[in-house]
């Protein structure tokens, strides 16, 4: 849910909301944009399907084994590739389902952007298609998961000759270098008739300059163009006043006479409509060719969703080899039945995310973690001192939950879970100061939310439900809360608290009680110096040691000392209040009945006579039921 997302800081961390420590930035070696985004999305939402996360599995392994050098072209091959998935949903928005890009004046500056749009996805698409091939040499090589990738249903099998066509048609980089869209021949009659038409009138043109040569003799006869006015025949001052009479005299220049003539005029003419059908004709075909391409979206889309999918597989099988420790495929347990266990059992289970080279000191400590299925609890309830690793316990259960179930190895020996539909993470205090909710409020509030949604196959993790109150509330509370969860939804769970007494009172076959292990001697000034351990330890842990973590603090040793006096001050009222009530109630039960068995002895000794005798026996039976122990 959204508490998980936030508190077990899958996609961003609550520190600076950036990636750094999370565990999208743990997997994320993909070389494509939308790569990232789909991982983004498979641990946002993990398989909840046996089948698809056992066909992943398997294209992880092919990446980690013999498919690595093919994992390895394939990414080389996506190096400089745009972000294809936005820039096909901007062309396709250009020319959408409705064909309205047939009526469309393709005006100069908006007909190169559009150019340069299409040429960019056909580039796009050849290179995605060309990475593609070498996953497929492994296919035929090997035989893999990967196969289901790659089927003519994922819109492969017919793309090269897609893409033929439209390299037939035009040079891509040439018209994405300078933005000129020049077809090939043949590659519309029509087209091509009118590019003969313009090459015959510039002949003409030629022929009619040579005859003006002959006609005025010098060669100094050419033609310029003067903006928009073209082939102007200029003629040399000296030759001014022997120039034919159908000359037409359009400008001049110092020296020079620009002269046209009716049938220059006319060719002049004719050349321009050519060249205007041949403008019109070239972005008619450019529509056409980037409307044929949007009608093969279907097909580009799920070119892009193959080359997603492998990017983000290769990246499983990198992330991998990132774990500290052994690391292993998970095996996920299938059911069978509505009398299924859920399972969780993990043999040296290391922490997705973090390394011993973060931590400065020591090396992270590995864990066996045991939760449900046949013979074990269900729910463990974990208290161990502050700081001693509970909080970090439980974000490593729930961190390889997601890994595992979207397909990717698990940092452990050994791992065996059945499937979790959905986790449920209250961690942290935090309150809605503008919604007028205070810490407490939303604490229980998302409690409630997962009192009711949560089924058999949810993991639930609460850390520390009940603060926030008096201690008698808050332990009741949390006590109500673990009962229900454990016998109503009986679904797997870790319940991290520091009421200990909720723990050591606890008495029941389907919880847990567990502790993180530390070392405790007594250092300077008579306070307890407490070394943690990390270690997932069976049975409950007699306090928190929150004094030693003031030491760590910096709290100056007097204030130290004394609520250390306190703390032991406070231990035995606990205790001497536990035992007087416990007196309390032993005697007020030994009193009953004592009561019970003098009102039997009246009773006898005053035995009515025999019209009575039925009333004398029920009430007989009702003292011998009170005085029952």
């Amino acid at each position: 849910d959204t508490a998980a997302l936030e508190n077990l800081e899958l996609l961003e961390n609550t520190r600076t909301g950036g990636l750094s420590g999370t565990l999208y930035a743990q997997l994320n070696h993909c070389v494509t944009g939308f790569g990232k985004r789909l991982l983004k999305r498979w641990i946002a939402k993990p398989l909840y399907d046996c089948r698809e996360i056992l066909r992943r599995q398997s294209a992880v392994a092919t990446f980690k084994g013999v498919g690595q050098d093919c994992a390895a072209q394939f990414r080389k091959d996506l190096s400089r590739l745009p972000d294809m998935e936005r820039l096909l949903a901007r062309l396709f928005s250009s020319c959408d389902e409705n064909k309205r890009s047939s009526s469309v004046v393709l005006y100069e500056d908006a007909s190169k952007k559009l150019l340069q749009q299409f040429t960019s996805a056909l580039c796009g698409c050849q290179q995605m298609f060309h990475a593609c091939s070498s996953i497929s040499t492994l296919i035929c090589s090997e035989g893999s998961q990967l196969i289901d990738l790659l089927s003519p249903g994922k819109g492969l099998s017919n793309i090269s000759s897609i893409l033929d066509r439209f390299r037939d048609a035009f040079d891509w980089s040439d018209a994405d270098r300078n933005g000129r869209f020049i077809p090939y021949e043949g590659c519309d009659p029509e087209f091509d008739a009118t590019c003969n038409a313009i090459e015959e009138i510039k002949s003409s043109l030629k022929e009619y300059l040579k005859e003006q040569r002959k006609l005025l003799r010098p060669a100094s006869v050419n033609y310029v163009n003067v903006g928009k006015d073209m082939y102007l025949i200029e003629v040399p001052e000296s030759l001014g006043g022997s120039v034919p009479r159908n000359y037409e005299l359009q400008s001049t220049k110092k020296g020079f006479y620009r002269y046209w003539t009716p049938e220059l005029k006319e060719l002049i003419l004719e050349l321009s409509k050519a060249e205007s059908e041949k403008e019109s004709k070239l972005k008619a075909i450019l529509q056409n060719l980037i409307q044929l391409f949007v009608e093969h979206h279907t097909e580009w889309r799920q070119l892009v969703s193959v080359v997603a999918e492998l990017d983000v597989l290769t990246s499983l099988a990198i992330a991998s080899g990132y774990f500290e420790g052994p690391s292993c495929c998970p095996t996920i347990k299938e059911s069978n039945g509505t009398d299924d266990t859920p399972t969780f059992h993990a043999r040296n289970l290391g922490h997705p995310i973090l390394r011993s080279d973060s931590l400065g000191k020591g090396s992270f400590v590995p864990n066996d973690v045991k939760i449900g299925g046949p013979g074990n609890a269900s729910f463990i309830v974990l208290t161990g001192p502050n700081m001693g690793g509970k909080s970090t316990l439980l974000r490593q259960v729930c961190l390889t939950i997601i890994l595992a179930q979207i397909g990717a190895d698990v940092p452990a020996e050994k791992l065996e879970l059945s499937l979790v539909d959905r986790i449920f993470v209250r961690m942290g205090a935090r309150d809605h100061i503008m919604a007028g909710q205070s810490t407490f409020l939303v604490e229980l509030e998302e409690t409630a939310s997962v009192l009711s949604s949560a089924t058999k196959n949810s993991l639930v993790v609460l850390d520390e439900l009940g603060r926030g109150t008096s201690t008698s509330d808050g332990q009741a509370i949390a006590a109500s809360v673990l009962e229900y969860l454990v016998h109503q939804v009986q679904c797997l769970g870790l319940f991290s608290t520091h009421y200990h007494r909720l723990a050591m009172e606890h008495n029941d076959t389907k919880v847990s009680l567990c502790h993180m292990a530390c070392e405790v001697v007594e250092g300077g000034g008579g306070l307890e110096e407490v070394t943690f351990l990390y270690r997932l330890t069976p049975g409950a842990c007699p306090k928190s040691y929150g004094v030693n973590v003031a030491r760590l603090a910096g709290i100056p040793t007097k204030l130290l000392q004394r609520a250390n006096e306190k703390s032991s001050e406070f231990e035995a009222n606990y205790g001497k209040r536990h035992k007087m009530t416990n007196d309390k109630h032993v005697s007020a039960q030994s009193d009953d009945k004592f009561s019970a068995i003098r009102d039997l002895f009246r009773i006898v000794k005053t035995w009515p006579r025999p019209e009575d005798q039925e009333a004398s026996i029920s009430m007989l039976r009702k003292l011998q039921k009170r005085a029952k122990v």
